[in-house]
């Protein structure tokens, strides 16, 4: 006999950026068009539901740094953890969506952590989990694992009124009738468009044309898979057209897991040359006013609440129609009945337009399929609204590609479809949060317990041939303008303006912050600016010694520190040279390994190029420090190439000195990041 279907369900969501949120909720709302009775809450909300009584659950999960769950995930965890009965879900069927990117070794961990804790309390899968990878786009995992869900769905949960997604065979109708074989301005070739002088001298505010390749629309019949158009969910309320808010004070809006506070900008020193690839700045900040707020240890890290380019803001603003008055005027944004805000405008209670812009939202970020569909619907021009459908379709899915390696930001989009004039609430509907940016701490309070020290790269490049476009990061170039583009190297130049940067201190659960026990060996490995935190390591160690001296415990045992560095060319971009040498003459390193990517003999006859094959030369007394001195190992930098090499550098290691398979060494690594013996702080 058939098991009786449940009457409903729950979805719970853990998001760190508003893609898990956006897209739960997305679920939620076509779910509930379906038919099927449901409920949507974030995970940190268990007040809101009991899954003793659910019988059927959605997961849609986020991760954070390396695999970390996000930060509304963390009571929800905690939760699953004191549950010790095994059948205490038995009564519970579940499915998982996780947004991972394969840039990180811990590929969508928090996803496969949920799915391995659900089952082993005794809940069974209805369906397949999905694990969609950030570097190949969400929307290849995510669109055909939602479509799929429906059917499956339907054989554990009850659905009244079916309409047989009526709205979708409209939209693909629509298009059928379209005809796309017209010659027309949008359908011209990649090569003719590039032969124009599309953007390369155009300033933030006028945006860039976004290069297509359009023959194969001419070819195209009708579009499927087009994503939903998106729910309608924000509405601004004009509360006051006389009052006009202040954008130089941080809006209310903002959230943040702890406190924010205004530090001063006291120095700037530039630690590259003038000729190397990539400027790289060292920035002071003056706390001495928050100690008791901003208490940190080296490996701690810190967010920036950095706005949106302001000609950036202006330039959507000209092209969407609105004039600064109506931009600064006081509003509130409100839900449509029977929706709820997304989480990052909750508090959008007296704000403006521009704060919004500012604060508020993403302009940047590479766009998702909904945007462009909305922007469709509201193309007024017949060209440009089949594009955009071509783009978010299964038809055109190598142009989005193309598209998304120009990186457009929203005026980019909004000056490449002239015709699409959405009002402002449609692009609150589906634009991501406004982001922190987060950077290590990179000096000790044994030091200097007023100053907190960090180090960043200036984002500033160009993309790819043959687009060639200059593009820009929010929070660095920011703070090189703020602190007066510095040039000369290794000066510290103190700043005697009054120039406050908003930050709070972001909680550091994965433990990546130098060891208490200072017997403790540490194996430091942090290539260009990831060699910030382990300044902070170094000098931190160096004082718990010099404190050790003065108390005369000269018997006590210090853990040798051995520091993995590299850069491209020693002369231009070898950061903080002068205080590694000093710690390494001191005798507080034990070893400085350096490599050099550019030198001539980089990789030849045995000479190492990247970090990776230090470890590799150094392989055996590596092994004696991990297998007889427990010793620890933080990994600081990219995730996109070096942590997957040090890694496997690492498992080399264990399996050339300790005569084991490359299968049981990958499993000791596992265990040390679980056991936080091996421990990394991660970007891509």
């Amino acid at each position: 006999m058939a098991a009786e279907k449940s009457s409903r369900f729950v979805i719970l969501y853990a998001s760190q950026t508003g893609n898990a949120e956006w897209i739960a909720k997305n679920i939620h709302q076509e779910a509930s068009e379906r038919g099927f009775v449901n409920e949507c809450h974030v995970m940190e909300e268990l007040d809101k539901f009991d899954l003793s009584k659910e019988n059927v659950l959605i997961l849609v999960t986020s991760n954070t740094g390396d695999g970390d769950p996000p930060d509304n995930a963390t009571k929800f965890f905690r939760f699953l953890r004191k549950i010790k009965s095994k059948t205490f879900f038995s009564h519970l069927k579940f499915t998982i969506l996780g947004l991972g990117d394969t840039n990180y070794t811990n590929f969508n961990n928090t996803a496969k952590r949920l799915e391995r804790r659900m089952i082993e309390l005794g809940a069974a899968t209805f369906y397949n989990k999905g694990l969609a990878d950030d570097a190949m786009g969400l929307e290849t995992t995510v669109d055909p694992w939602i479509a799929n869900l429906w059917p499956e769905l339907a054989k554990v949960c009850v659905q009244k009124g079916k309409d047989d997604n009526k709205q979708d065979e409209n939209i693909i109708e629509s298009v059928k009738t379209i005809s796309i074989n017209d010659k027309a301005e949008m359908s011209l070739s990649m090569e003719t468009l590039n032969g124009q002088s599309v953007d390369k001298k155009m300033s933030i505010e006028n945006g860039n044309k976004i290069i297509l390749d359009l023959s194969e629309l001419a070819k195209v019949e009708q579009f499927t898979a087009l994503p939903r158009i998106p729910n309608v969910v924000c509405k601004i309320i004009k509360l006051n057209e006389k009052k006009n808010i202040n954008s130089s004070t941080l809006p209310s809006l903002i959230n943040t897991p702890t406190p924010i506070v205004n530090a001063r900008l006291d120095a700037v020193r530039c630690l590259t040359h003038p000729e190397a690839l990539k400027r790289t700045i060292h920035l002071e900040l003056d706390i001495k006013d928050y100690r008791e707020k901003l208490e940190f240890i080296p490996g701690d890290s810190f967010g920036i609440i950095a706005p949106n380019n302001e000609k950036l803001c202006l330039g959507i603003l000209k092209t969407l129609g609105i004039d600064e008055n109506e931009a600064n005027q006081e509003i509130s944004v409100e839900s449509v009945e029977g929706t709820e805000l997304p989480s990052h405008l909750r508090n959008a209670k007296s704000t403006s337009i521009m704060e919004l812009l500012r604060y508020g939202v993403d302009l940047i970020s590479l766009p998702r399929k909904a945007l462009l569909r909305l922007l469709a619907e509201y193309a007024t021009n017949e060209e440009e609204k089949k594009t955009l459908l071509f783009l978010c379709s299964k038809q055109g899915v190598v142009q989005f590609i193309h598209l998304r390696e120009q990186v457009p930001t929203l005026l980019d989009l909004l000056i490449t479809f002239p015709s699409c004039k959405p009002p402002l609430e449609r692009f609150l509907d589906v634009l991501p949060s406004h982001q922190p940016r987060y950077y290590s701490i990179a000096n000790s309070p044994f030091v200097n317990r007023d100053l907190l020290h960090f180090a960043f790269n200036i984002v500033d490049y160009k993309t790819p041939d043959p687009y060639n476009v200059r593009k820009y990061g929010v929070c660095t170039p920011w703070l090189d303008n703020l602190s007066g583009y510095v040039e000369e190297r290794n000066k510290r130049v103190p700043l005697t303006t009054e120039i406050n940067i908003p930050i709070f201190m972001k909680p550091n659960p994965n433990g990546f912050a130098v060891p208490s026990d200072i017997s403790t060996p540490i194996i430091m490995i942090g290539p260009g600016t990831g060699v910030a935190p382990f300044v902070g390591f170094i000098q931190h160690r160096e004082q718990q010694i010099i404190a050790e001296q003065k108390l005369n415990n000269i018997e006590k045992t210090f853990g040798e520190m051995w520091l993995f560095y590299g850069c491209r060319d020693i002369e231009k971009d070898y950061l903080y040279r002068e205080e590694l040498e000093r710690f390494s003459n001191h005798g507080i390193l034990k070893e400085l390994l350096v490599a050099v990517s550019r030198a001539s003999n980089a990789g030849l006859n045995g000479n190492p190029k990247y970090v990776q094959d230090l470890l590799r030369k150094r392989g055996q007394e590596i092994y004696e420090l991990l297998d007889q001195k427990n010793a620890m190992i933080f990994v600081c930098g990219d995730a996109q190439g070096m942590a997957k090499d040090v890694n496997d550098a690492l498992a080399d290691i264990l399996v050339e000195y300790g005569k084991i398979q490359k299968s049981d060494a990958l499993k000791i690594l596992i265990q040390w990041m679980s056991d936080k013996r091996y421990l990394r702080d991660l970007w891509s």
